[in-house]
């Protein structure tokens, strides 16, 4: 790689970095929430109440994938083409109507599986938790589909300001139920109905859609362009469902809710930490991908999806050593010692996380040559892999062998990623900084080892040693030149000018 190319893609990577921060505040606040939503359950509910509630979490996000996955895609697609058109009465007729038959007939389906199957089965709390988010799901997808339009129609700052609104606002007035009106998993849900319900009556009078819609403009060759592109998208998303979410399932039907919730928590501790990290990052650096890929193509592509992978190596890597090194101690962080049986399996999860975010840039390949059904047939082969491996472990190790099964299947995914993708675009990893950040992250994780067994008690020494660990990580990146000092101080020059613009 010449001289040239190199300090193009440093470019490109301040862009890359300069964006992350654009895009900060509007995950930072909700991924707080998030964090502070775990605690707040946690103390609430006991882990039966809390697999209860995370199995209608699930079961809402399969919701999801049918009454609102593809038909949002689609607005993001197809908006601008009527709307340049003058066609936007055409448009939002046809979207309504889809929205609203889809959402009311997804819920009436459910609610009869419930009714007439499950309610036999199951708990009646659990019971009654499906059936209000069942209700809710109609409004929330509602709001997912037409709020999508202020993105399409280049309308950022309202498309970020309602989608704070709904990420925060859910999880506030669940809290208010829960804490002051003694509602259980349930007051999360009503959280959910009560935003969404709300939002939808603001959205569609600022898109005035009382205006644009007529009967008679409904059609049928919209509807059509609606599903031919939409359900392919919804079909991955339903993968990686299956992927990610279908453990739940099985849990619940060998072992019960409370096992459930012990670990779930696991999950939802490294998705929120994790995932976060890969997210912030993604948001910024997809678009600039795009851009190398339109205009300086394969090579020059792949050489800053390696770089932007290393940024990934550099800061998710000792949220892991953290993860795996003290588990226990981050479990009592964000919850009670009810909860204390999650750390046993808090690493293993933490892992499949991990590379299921490595993953994400591996599949670039896919991505840019327009072949997404690929991505979704690798996360459905590792789906149907993590569920034949729960119904062999689960029974004979329990919530361990549902921890055995996600880091495997995780690994199957990532592997497989890697092997057939590279016809289309090689992801080429940062060897050199792979040994450097390795090199670190051991030295870290022996210091947090050693000062865990000293201090394992004492919250105020955990944070000094979780701290002071980092340092430690920070120094031997420097110590052996993985990045300089002029890199920090750069760093720390942009962040100290954003926050002063801002």
């Amino acid at each position: 790689m010449t001289d040239h190319t190199q300090q193009d893609i440093n470019q490109q990577l301040k862009r890359t970095l300069k964006d992350s921060f654009i895009y900060l505040p509007s995950r930072v606040l909700p991924a707080i929430v998030g964090i502070v939503l775990i605690r707040i359950l946690t103390s609430y509910l006991s882990p039966l109440e809390y697999g209860q509630y995370q199995i209608t979490l699930s079961t809402f996000g399969l919701l999801r994938v049918f009454n609102a996955t593809w038909l949002s895609a689609s607005v993001t697609r197809l908006y601008l083409e009527f709307e340049k058109k003058n066609q936007e009465n055409v448009f939002f007729s046809t979207l309504l109507i889809c929205s609203i038959i889809g959402s009311i007939c997804i819920a009436c389906i459910s609610i009869c599986v419930n009714l007439f199957y499950l309610k036999s089965k199951i708990d009646a709390e659990l019971f009654i938790l499906l059936n209000v988010a069942i209700i809710a799901s109609i409004f929330n997808a509602l709001f997912e589909i037409f709020v999508v339009v202020f993105r399409a129609n280049f309308k950022p700052k309202k498309y970020v300001l309602y989608w704070l609104l709904f990420s925060v606002g859910k999880p506030f007035i669940g809290i208010i139920l829960i804490i002051f009106l003694k509602f259980k998993g349930e007051g999360i849900f009503w959280g959910f109905f009560i935003v969404s319900f709300i939002l939808d009556l603001v959205i569609f009078k600022e898109l005035k859609i009382y205006k644009h819609f007529e009967f008679k403009k409904i059609s049928k060759e919209l509807f059509k362009q609606f599903m031919s592109y939409g359900i392919p998208i919804a079909f991955s998303f339903l993968s990686f469902w299956i992927l990610t979410l279908s453990d739940r399932y099985i849990i619940e039907w060998i072992m019960g809710s409370a096992s459930v919730g012990i670990y779930s928590l696991g999950y939802t501790i490294s998705e929120k930490t994790l995932n976060f990290m890969y997210t912030v990052l993604m948001l910024a650096a997809y678009p600039i991908i795009i851009d190398n890929w339109q205009c300086d193509g394969i090579k020059k592509t792949q050489h800053l999806i390696t770089e932007i992978t290393r940024i990934f190596f550099l800061l998710c890597v000792p949220i892991l050593v953290v993860l795996i090194v003290i588990p226990q101690n981050m479990v009592r962080v964000f919850s009670t010692e009810d909860f204390l049986g999650s750390a046993s399996i808090l690493p293993f999860i933490a892992v499949g996380i991990f590379l299921y975010g490595l993953t994400q840039y591996v599949i670039k390949g896919f991505e840019l040559r327009k072949k997404s059904y690929k991505i979704a047939i690798l996360a459905l082969m590792a789906g149907v892999i993590n569920i034949v491996l729960n119904l062999l472990l689960i029974p004979k190790f329990g919530i361990y062998g549902a921890g055995y099964s996600a880091v495997l299947s995780y690994t199957v995914y990532f592997v497989s990623a890697i092997y057939f993708v590279r016809n289309d675009m090689a992801w080429i990893p940062p060897f050199r900084s792979l040994i450097n950040i390795y090199i670190a992250a051991v030295i870290f994780g022996l210091f947090l080892k050693y000062f865990y067994v000293k201090f394992q008690n004492d919250a105020f020494m955990i944070i000094f040693n979780i701290s002071s660990g980092f340092f430690i990580y920070l120094l031997i990146l420097l110590l052996i030149k993985e990045i300089k000092v002029s890199d920090i101080q750069r760093g720390w020059i942009f962040f100290v000018g954003f926050i002063k613009r801002k």
